[in-house]
């Protein structure tokens, strides 16, 4: 009890300390009536992150999960007080901060944080298996589309989530350009925040508002006490009003709720039994990991059919044919007479275009989600462009069971330049498809590097104009949205119904991150095991760069230093970080072979002259030493991200080895030490060489992109 005291104290303590430094986002107190919304202060900021974690901790082992979280908290919040007073990295010594409140908290934050310094967690005490989390930590805020000329096949219902929340905010936004009135009532008292005013409604009391332009947004706040509301959605040019419920998703779901918060204890062997590979594979870090399982046998996708034909399969419980391909026509028959009964789908990309893929895809969601499946899609706000948004807007409004994530990145209060200009560029990158069918059989998850954009699928542009609302692409080199490719690219896909609720699960915890930092908790915590994995074992990672402190770097340097004969690469930006070009120096010189099958010209993909320069700089740097050659098919980009270390791990991810990846970008990957699955990839890797030619090492670069990459920003930025 005293270790929970201490640990519930010092949570309350961060809480309060993160409005010291006045770099919070802003964060609602219900109980504050029409003073709803406004910037947190050190007296207000009780509702701070994991203030009622302390409420949560009866199961064993949960103490260690905890102190794990806060570490990564008070890394953050120690961050976000630098940037916003100046001081540490930013250069003003914190010492010279005449303020005793400051000077508390920096401290305190610097103890709490202190453990984010190591890259390694040490194994703590207790047994393997699940935990479930519900400290109130995050700002939950989600989206509500309207449209109110939109014609539901069935009673619209929209949930939102208030778990491990400190606040929650639903905001509802209008995605058709018809005018909108909501009338509605709700069982607990609610927050709204419209039209430049906020006011608070008792439970039971009618409330009104109305959305005028399009994408004009209101903001409700519901209260802890609020389970459900009942409204009416009309438009004076429109069909008659539609019913809308508005329902708390952990009580409407528990069975979610539960998948939602839950966490992993993962047996780690004795590092002493182990050699320095399988250390690495083992080893427990500040990267978000789940626990070593079987691999299994899944299906690799290296064509660009096989891998668009996955998800279709997945949803759809058929493949397309090729002529059906063929044609492309995004408005071709679908047969759902075979497609599984699923009761989640999780749509997680770079971006998801409005063309035939994208078209295809949102048909394919359409259904389920006519049926009330659950969907999550998350895509990045920044590579969207209007008719993306009309699209997946017009999906979320139509069913309010399709959830859309835009994500976009928000520097903090006093954030130097290069962070600010970040906010332009930071994207979400984490690749998957997971289906939760209701016969666990059906189930699947597809991870590696496609997006949902039809130059993943065909050679060239397809010609669309019959469809104006969907994308016509040029053939584009520059820095245009509208770019197009034909890239070559590798998926993996799982039907083991273990790994592909694990996958989900863990995908879970970006959903349910913080709205504000995009934070995510810890899916696994280390636990002592005695016993040796045995061969054949996989780990899915998760990376938050900016708020992991770069763990995936250190996990990639640590694997490259790892490696005793043979690393085999194949990846198109070839961007080093300085602690990975020092691991590839070391292995060079301690002798270990490296072959990288690359694309130094990435002509067509966006900035794709500033990429092709860098690319030639570490030509120029490592083309005596490294066996480097250049994927030549015909018009195709080289897009797969894979990785082979002395004929026993693999990694596919969407990992890119440049700066972004590890500076820049949130990213995912699975990890698999086998020597059984390498000789599986082995035949992959080789078609990659098979299709490229030796790079000359002698380049020539521009002396102007030589100056601009001696920017140390500018550099990370791509």
């Amino acid at each position: 009890m005293k270790g929970r005291t201490a640990i519930a104290m010092a949570l309350l303590g961060l809480a309060l300390l993160a409005g010291c430094a006045g770099a919070g986002r802003g964060s609602c107190d219900l109980l504050q009536g029409e003073k709803a919304c406004t910037r947190p202060s050190l007296s207000a900021a009780a509702s701070g992150p994991g203030v009622a974690a302390a409420q949560f901790f009866g199961d064993a082992g949960a103490s260690d999960y905890e102190k794990r979280f806060l570490a990564l908290l008070a890394h953050h919040q120690l961050g976000a007080m630098d940037r916003a007073n100046g001081t540490g990295p930013f250069g003003r010594d914190r010492r010279d901060v005449e303020n005793r409140d400051f000077q508390a908290a920096y401290s305190t934050l610097q103890r709490l944080a202190d453990p984010v310094a190591a890259p390694l967690l040490p194994p703590g005490d207790g047994g393997s298996g699940d935990g479930h989390f519900d400290g109130r930590w995050r700002v939950s805020r989600q989206t509500l589309y309207i449209d109110a000329t939109a014609r539901p096949s069935q009673p619209k219902v929209f949930d939102f989530s208030g778990l491990q929340a400190r606040s929650t905010e639903i905001v509802v936004r209008l995605a058709g350009k018809q005018p909108a009135d909501i009338e509605a009532t709700c069982d607990g008292t609610l927050a709204i925040r419209a039209a430049g005013a906020s006011h608070t409604i008792a439970a039971g009391a009618a409330f009104r508002f109305r959305l005028s332009g399009e994408d004009d947004t209101a903001s409700l706040f519901p209260n802890d006490s609020l389970n459900r509301c009942t409204a009416s959605i009309r438009s004076s040019l429109g069909p008659p009003a539609t019913p809308l419920t508005i329902r708390r998703e952990e009580t409407a779901d528990p069975a979610l709720a539960a998948f939602d918060i839950s966490y992993r204890r993962c047996p780690t062997p004795d590092p002493s039994g182990l050699d320095a590979l399988q250390r690495a594979f083992f080893a427990s870090r500040w990267l978000s990991q789940t626990c070593a399982a079987p691999i299994g046998q899944p299906k690799l996708l290296r064509k660009s059919r096989d891998g668009f034909n996955a998800k279709v399969e997945a949803l759809m419980g058929a493949p397309l044919s090729d002529s059906a391909i063929d044609k492309g026509d995004p408005e071709l028959p679908l047969d759902f007479s075979k497609a599984p009964r699923l009761k989640l789908i999780y749509l997680s990309s770079l971006e998801f275009k409005a063309d035939f893929t994208g078209r295809v895809m949102e048909r394919l969601i359409r259904h389920h989600a006519a049926l009330g499946t659950k969907v999550r899609i998350m895509v990045t706000d920044v590579l969207e462009r209007d008719k993306d948004d009309a699209m997946l807007h017009r999906l979320a409004a139509e069913f309010p069971n399709v959830e859309l994530q835009e994500y976009r990145w928000r520097a903090d209060h006093g954030a130097p330049i290069d962070e600010q200009i970040s906010q332009l560029h930071k994207t979400h990158h984490i690749k998957m498809l997971a289906t939760l069918a209701q016969d666990p059989s059906r189930s699947r998850a597809i991870i590696g590097g496609r997006n949902i954009h039809d130059g993943f699928l065909f050679h060239r542009p397809i010609d669309l104009s019959r469809y104006p609302e969907l994308q016509q692409y040029g053939k584009t080199d520059g820095l245009s949205l509208n770019y197009y490719s034909n890239w070559s690219d590798f998926d993996i896909e799982f039907s083991d119904r273990t790994t592909v609720e694990t996958l989900a699960a863990h995908l879970s915890t970006v959903w349910l991150r913080d709205a504000d930092t995009n934070i995510i908790r810890p899916f696994s915590i280390p636990v002592r095991g005695n016993r040796l994995h045995p061969s054949g074992t996989a780990r899915h990672f998760i990376s938050v760069p900016y708020e992991d402190g770069h763990a995936l770097e250190d996990y990639f340097v640590e694997l490259v230093d790892a490696a005793r004969h043979h690393i085999q690469i194949v990846n198109p930006y070839l961007n080093l970080t300085p602690k990975l070009s020092l691991a590839f120096d070391r292995a060079l010189a301690r002798g270990v072979k490296i072959d990288i099958v690359g694309r130094i010209d990435l002509k067509g993909d966006i900035g794709g002259r500033f990429l092709t320069a860098l690319n030639k700089l570490f030509v120029e740097k490592y083309g005596d030493r490294i066996n480097i050659r250049e994927f030549k098919a015909p018009d195709v980009v080289l897009h797969s991200k894979i990785m082979m270390i002395d004929e026993r791990l693999v990694a596919i991810s969407s990992v890119n080895l440049n700066n972004r990846s590890f500076f820049h970008d949130s990213e995912n990957g699975m990890m698999v030490l086998d020597p059984a699955f390498y000789a599986r990839m082995k035949p992959v890797y080789d078609d990659y060489v098979a299709h490229s030619n030796p790079v000359d090492p002698k380049v020539t670069i521009p002396w102007a992109y030589r100056l601009l990459f001696d920017e140390k920003w500018i550099k990370e930025a791509f």
